[in-house]
């Protein structure tokens, strides 16, 4: 079932990929004395380990046609490849926004870079589309984005949903037999059992939604899971930090940004929605607090049973040298661990971490990919200002 095209929206239901499978060990045969003691020290030995062993932050030697300068594609991973779509280049100098409908594929064996010509019509420029893979299918689906001006006063959220079948080369829009979530921008999304979910993100109004949809490839139809507004539900927000896989069951997110009574509000919440029960559950481990301090903008990936976040926005930082509203991005890297309901601040090897914001992650066989986005650095109002990155780094656990 790999043509997605010649399949029309027809899916196999299937579960979480094997990063986020449970281990079989509880059905093992009961070891003996001797081993069960062997194993303990092993875990103490692996544990102390744990404790100051963070991976690996690498900057990649690529090839090939990079990205442009731009912040906010769409990416997934499929294979060994990760395919980025879109974004815009928000050029604080210029005062002029360009929206980009490119697409790219990077194979990460060989960190080469292609700049694709696919068939089929093309999505319409955006950035802060939504984006996640349908492995099983070999599809990357693409929901949601937006257009605006700098002053942010032709702002349009868009509602269509698209696929990009990679064994194809081609584009296909989906036209879904009922209706679905209202447009939005940078909406939270995750692919797992054969349904697209999609979380969040602001409209064309300047409403930030807290409803949660599923989409079924199968049926070709939406269903809304959770509406707008319902008790026990995270604050509307957008921007919120998530991988696009579940983490044993469960769809989890961190922060973001919202409308608070005095303007916007960076949040620092972290959330669970089981899909088995179909409820949330606010999991921010308040004795430790969360990441401090809030932040949006940043890139996440799930690893195995974990959530990855690095870099991202934070409050304080510089207003001048064209930028519309204060720049603080950050470098720093963290975990978090459903198991243990906890936030890590990591301190990898290899080269240094980097800082950057409206950068995007994939994550590709245990390995998490960094694309695109932007450092700033202005003081006195003397610049450069932005810092576009047109780099891929790589995060190993």
């Amino acid at each position: 079932m790999r043509n997605f095209l010649a399949q029309g929206v027809s899916h196999s239901v299937h579960g979480e990929r094997p990063g986020g499978l449970a281990p079989d060990a509880a059905r093992a045969r009961k070891p003996s004395r001797p081993l069960v003691v062997a194993l303990a020290a092993m875990t103490v030995v692996l544990f102390a380990a744990e404790a100051w062993a963070s991976g690996t932050w690498t900057q990649r030697v690529t090839s090939g046609p990079a990205p442009t300068e731009r912040s906010t594609p769409a990416v997934a991973a499929i294979g060994d490849a990760v395919y980025l779509f879109g974004g815009m280049k928000d050029d604080f100098s210029t005062f002029e926004n360009t929206f980009y409908n490119d697409l790219y594929r990077f194979d990460t064996a060989l960190d080469a870079w292609e700049l694709l010509d696919p068939a089929g019509d093309l999505p319409p420029p955006r950035v802060f589309a939504g984006a996640a893979a349908d492995e099983c299918n070999g599809v990357m689906l693409v929901f949601g984005g937006a257009t605006y001006s700098p002053d942010f006063s032709d702002f349009v959220a868009y509602d269509d949903l698209w696929a990009y079948d990679a064994d194809a080369d081609a584009w296909v829009e989906i036209h879904p037999a009922n209706a679905g979530p209202v447009g939005r921008s940078r909406p939270n999304v995750w692919f797992a059992g054969g349904k697209l979910y999609v979380f969040g993100g602001v409209t064309s109004a300047f409403e930030f939604m807290n409803d949660l949809w599923a989409y079924d490839l199968a049926s070709n139809r939406w269903k809304e899971l959770v509406p707008a507004g319902a008790p026990g539900s995270p604050r509307g927000r957008h921007e919120a930090m998530a991988g696009t896989a579940p983490i044993r069951g469960k769809l989890t997110l961190y922060g973001g940004e919202t409308m608070g009574a005095a303007g916007f509000e960076m949040l620092d919440d972290t959330w669970e929605f089981d899909l088995r029960t179909r409820r949330w559950t606010e999991v921010t481990p308040r004795a430790r607090r969360d990441i401090t301090p809030p932040r949006n903008y940043g890139a996440a990936a799930v690893i195995g049973w974990d959530l990855y976040l690095q870099g991202g926005d934070v409050s304080g930082g510089s207003s001048g040298c064209g930028a519309p509203f204060e720049q603080n991005p950050v470098e720093e890297l963290w975990r978090y661990s459903p198991i243990q309901r906890k936030w890590t601040k990591l301190s990898p090897g290899g080269d240094p971490l980097v800082r950057l914001k409206r950068h995007v992650a994939a994550e590709v066989n245990g390995t998490m990919y960094l694309f695109s986005g932007w450092d700033f650095a202005c003081d006195g109002g003397v610049g450069p200002g932005q810092l576009w990155n047109r780099d891929v780094y790589s995060f190993d656990p």
